[in-house]
């Protein structure tokens, strides 16, 4: 009887198991073309979850401060990625419109540079195999193209994203409401105990936050610097620059230099001097800027290896596309995060072990 008992009881885990199993599976495939509103919905709650503890507290009403915060999120952020997005887009378009054209303004330009580059004592070992002829229209016409439908396609993108953006509105909502309750739930279902899980949550917070203050917003900050600069030295397309040069100082070690002093070097074979040197000096100021604003913007948060930063962002633009510079290194942080409290959870034993 008892085995019996024992039998069916087995059987009543493994079907209850089978259930949960199926119905999660079921639940993720029903969320699934939603994860990346809902990732980016965690993250602003995540990032702007002081503000709205502090207006939730003044108005003594969490719907309407989520409410709040919804604007200003939308106003801060999403509105002024959707109208340089517009502007991209349109100046590339005026980019290939004037390459098509032989007389203009760009094509006189490339081949003023060329036929300066050319005159210089190293040009015949360097540029043997390049000429005037070499660069004709076709080759910059279909390298701008290709340029143009990345970025349209990327624009195309976020207009069709309608859906997913009052989805991202609608989950932001209700992560600001009820986070700390999804958190907590989460917690009582996880296995771990709870110190390790305060822990890791404090870790990926922490280290989340000094990565994208550390990154994002310091990449942003010498972007638009160099946007300004080049809009001021009379540079073709500077919203255009502008985007390159946030993605290039999102990088470690690459950053807004690697566009700014070639383009000043090309300035000056133009002729150009004070745009030259303005640019330089410019290009100065902007790589020094992370050395004074990094510390302010990180404060007591925990940073995260250069190193890791790198091979995130490039990792996760590989698998994710443009959004990854922000989910690469996030999903880091969480594994650094998991490994730190490994390492110091365990050390006794991993001491004991090795020795």
């Amino acid at each position: 009887m008892m085995h019996n008992d024992m039998i069916l009881k087995n059987l009543n885990i493994y079907f209850f198991l089978a259930l949960l199993i199926g119905g999660s599976i079921a639940g993720f495939l029903l969320v699934k073309p939603f994860l990346g509103a809902i990732f980016i919905a965690a993250l602003f709650a995540v990032l702007f979850n002081r503000p709205y503890e502090y207006i939730s507290a003044k108005m003594h009403s969490p719907a309407i401060a989520s409410a709040i915060m919804l604007c200003i999120v939308v106003i801060t952020i999403i509105l002024p990625i959707i109208f340089i997005s517009g502007l991209v887009v349109s100046e590339v378009s005026q980019v290939i419109a004037e390459a098509t054209i032989e007389d203009s303004g760009m094509r006189k330009s490339v081949d003023a540079v060329v036929e300066k580059v050319s005159q210089l004592p190293f040009s015949e070992k360097v540029l043997h195999n390049i000429t005037l002829d070499s660069i004709n229209e076709e080759q910059v016409v279909r390298v701008l193209k290709n340029t143009a439908s990345f970025f349209q396609a990327a624009y195309q993108s976020v207009v069709n994203g309608v859906i997913g953006f009052f989805v991202m509105l609608f989950t932001l909502f209700y992560f600001f409401i009820d986070g700390r309750r999804f958190v907590h739930y989460g917690m009582q279902l996880s296995p771990l105990q709870d110190r390790h899980e305060v822990k890791l949550i404090q870790e990926f917070i922490s280290m989340t936050r000094a990565t994208l203050k550390g990154t994002v917003v310091i990449g942003c900050i010498q972007g638009i610097i160099g946007g300004i600069a080049f809009a001021i030295a009379g540079v073709v397309s500077p919203i255009f620059w502008m985007v390159v040069m946030i993605v290039f100082s999102i990088i470690p070690a690459v950053g807004a230099g690697f566009v700014i002093f070639p383009t000043a070097i090309v300035m000056l074979l133009l002729g150009h001097v004070w745009q030259a040197i303005f640019l330089i000096v410019v290009g100065t100021l902007v790589s020094i800027i992370d050395n004074i604003l990094r510390p302010k913007l990180v404060g007591n948060d925990t940073q995260m290896h250069s190193l890791a930063v790198f091979f995130a962002t490039l990792g996760g633009l590989k698998l994710f596309g443009f959004i990854g510079f922000v989910v690469g290194p996030i999903i880091m942080a969480l594994m650094l995060a998991m490994w730190k409290i490994y390492a110091v959870e365990f050390k006794k034993d991993l001491e004991r072990f090795n020795a």
